[in-house]
């Protein structure tokens, strides 16, 4: 790596530890300038903007997550393999950097909005999934992003809660609690 490529990486770096800890919004170029020893102006040889630069540190996080996620899901045939594939994935990318996942957990509301069309989606990924499952009969037919948005909970929520404190530990320690908790949502007979 270059000395113009470390320094872009410490400014993500940096930028990340404080856009979890204290939101994009209140975080100052100064600051992440400070917390990655370089002059404020730095940052603007990389990034136009604080904005910029928050949106690129989700968008390359968005499209990595949902494009391991379908290379995960691949190689397996049933939905109960493809769930704990995806599920696996998701807790180990989470626990590979937490920082990252936890900076794309807290600002999705925020940055999906400027996804680009056609920009692989993890969201999508699961749906599809699940979608292709309804129709090889699987599963009972439902509203496929019902049953996604389901799924994606038993493992979004917990990741959520560890962002707030509320348990520690890696996640991949519970993929088995929560690949078994999606399968349950799926499962389901239709009412």
């Amino acid at each position: 790596m270059g000395k113009a490529e470390e320094t872009k990486a410490r400014v993500e770096r940096a930028a990340l530890v404080l856009f979890v800890a204290r939101g994009v919004a209140e975080t100052t170029t100064r600051e992440i300038a400070m917390a990655a020893s370089i002059a404020e102006g730095t940052i603007y040889r990389y990034f136009p903007s604080k904005e910029r630069l928050a949106v690129d540190l989700f968008l390359r996080h968005h499209r990595a997550l949902a494009e391991a996620l379908d290379e995960a899901q691949r190689p397996h045939a049933a939905l109960r393999s493809k769930i704990e594939a995806i599920v696996r994935c998701y807790c180990d990318w989470a626990d590979r950097d937490w920082t990252l996942f936890a900076y794309h957990l807290l600002n999705q509301h925020s940055f999906l909005v400027q996804v680009p069309d056609g920009t692989p989606n993890p969201v999508n990924v699961v749906r599809d999934v699940i979608a292709q499952a309804m129709k090889a009969g699987e599963i009972p037919r439902r509203n496929a992003d019902l049953a996604a948005a389901s799924a994606i909970g038993a493992v979004m929520q917990p990741a959520t809660y560890k962002v707030y404190g509320r348990f520690e530990g890696p996640l991949s320690a519970h993929v088995r609690f929560f690949a078994d908790a999606a399968w349950a949502v799926l499962a389901v007979k239709a009412s």
